[in-house]
């Protein structure tokens, strides 16, 4: 890339979300990257060596050796000039270079002379900053260590990408661990229920059968939860897995209506399903389960005693579409803004006691995302219930 298109607002622009999404200035020291400056000294038998960031208004030291400096202002600097290029941008008497004459490490007290940096570049071909070299007499850099340099620049960003890895893997799995939670609690929470229906039905062999039946579907999903978070901790994999095959629609959604009407009839609510239009869809079973377990149970958790929860199934403009309906308290407008983000919870709260964590609605999304589908949120304000659509493709077969 020329220096002209470099210094166009519209790369500076992406230049600087690219070194953002690093999340890397003002970081804490890293011997990973003092080892580098370290070695970069010492091989070219400089005493000066810095990893540099060049920020929008300074230039960062993320790491430094043989200076005390933790950053400079980026104007006028010889790093902001460096990112302008691909090559090796080389002063090797900056009293005598036109370029360094007037910055003030050259004109000043530091007595800057000689100065040679090779750009630290993405993949996407980013210059977010560069490995330099600095001595206080002038200097000259032969082929081979300007390609030592130039090796070295491309390992600290190696480093740059296996620390941002690094970083995704551990926030991926901290949200692994979330939503294992959220999901363990639906099945765990009808447990203490059954029981006291076994309690109370001890004399009536056909509800006990009914109801052990429950208490092992539950078992079930309990178990497929804990077994796909050890499956993904061995993929580590930061993208949902799907196995889709074709599915009919009713049965995934009355398997999931019916799994909570212990819950719904806890809470004196009415859970009432209306197929209008059955349908199959290609989807994955246990995470399309997963996606109305949640829709569903919020409906119930979140309606007062004694309300009615409607859920209907149809086909509108060749998709599969579910609604959940209910009369809870609805939604605030900085709720719907707020619907499907991450760790926040809603202005309504749990009618009967039940615990909310705040990630249900975000689990849903990415899911439904994954299918290809759509979920919507529709209230006419607080007080008013709420209705989800979800909207996924038919399959094609």
């Amino acid at each position: 890339m020329s220096i002209p298109s470099r210094l166009n607002s519209s790369y500076e622009t992406k230049r600087i979300n690219a070194l953002k999404k690093l999340e890397i200035l003002d970081s804490p020291p890293d011997g990973k990257f003092d080892n580098i400056t370290k070695m970069a000294a010492q091989l070219l038998d400089m005493p000066i060596a810095i990893v540099t960031l060049v920020d929008t208004d300074r230039i960062w030291f993320k790491s430094r050796y043989g200076i005390d400096a933790i950053e400079i202002s980026r104007d006028p600097g010889l790093c902001a000039s460096a990112i302008l290029s691909d090559e090796l941008y080389l002063v090797e008497d900056a009293k005598k270079d036109l370029r360094s004459l007037a910055n003030p490490l050259v004109a000043g007290d530091f007595g800057l002379r000689f100065y040679a940096a090779v750009p630290i570049k993405t993949k996407d071909g980013y210059n977010l900053g560069t490995l330099c070299v600095i001595d206080k007499k002038p200097r000259k850099l032969g082929k081979s260590k300007i390609e030592l340099l130039q090796s070295l620049a491309d390992l600290v960003m190696d480093q740059m990408d296996l620390r941002m890895d690094a970083r995704k893997a551990i926030k991926y799995q901290h949200q692994l661990m979330y939503i294992t939670a959220h999901d363990l609690r639906n099945p765990l929470a009808i447990m203490p229920l059954l029981a006291d229906m076994i309690i109370k039905q001890k004399n009536n062999p056909n509800a006990i059968e009914d109801i052990g039946l429950q208490i092992k579907d539950a078992g079930k999903r309990m178990n497929r939860i804990i077994t796909e978070l050890l499956a993904s901790a061995v993929e580590n994999d930061q993208k949902i897995q799907l196995r889709l095959k074709p599915i009919k629609l009713s049965k995934v959604v009355k398997g999931v209506v019916d799994s909570n009407m212990v819950l719904a009839r806890n809470k004196k609510q009415n859970l009432i399903l209306n197929i209008e239009n059955d349908c199959n869809l290609f989807a994955d079973h246990e995470r399309l389960t997963e996606i109305l377990d949640n829709l569903i149970n919020n409906a119930i958790k979140y309606s007062p005693f004694g309300k009615i929860i409607y859920v209907s199934i149809k086909i509108e403009n060749n998709l599969g579409v579910v609604e959940v309906k209910d009369e809870g308290p609805g939604l605030t407008k900085d709720d719907k803004k707020n619907l499907f983000r991450k760790f926040i919870s809603l202005s309504a709260q749990p009618t009967g006691g039940e615990p909310s964590t705040g990630v249900g609605l975000s689990i849903v999304k990415d899911l439904v995302d994954a299918h290809k589908g759509s979920i919507t949120a529709i209230s006419e304000g607080a007080g008013m219930g709420t209705t989800f659509t979800l909207k996924l493709p038919l399959s094609e077969s």
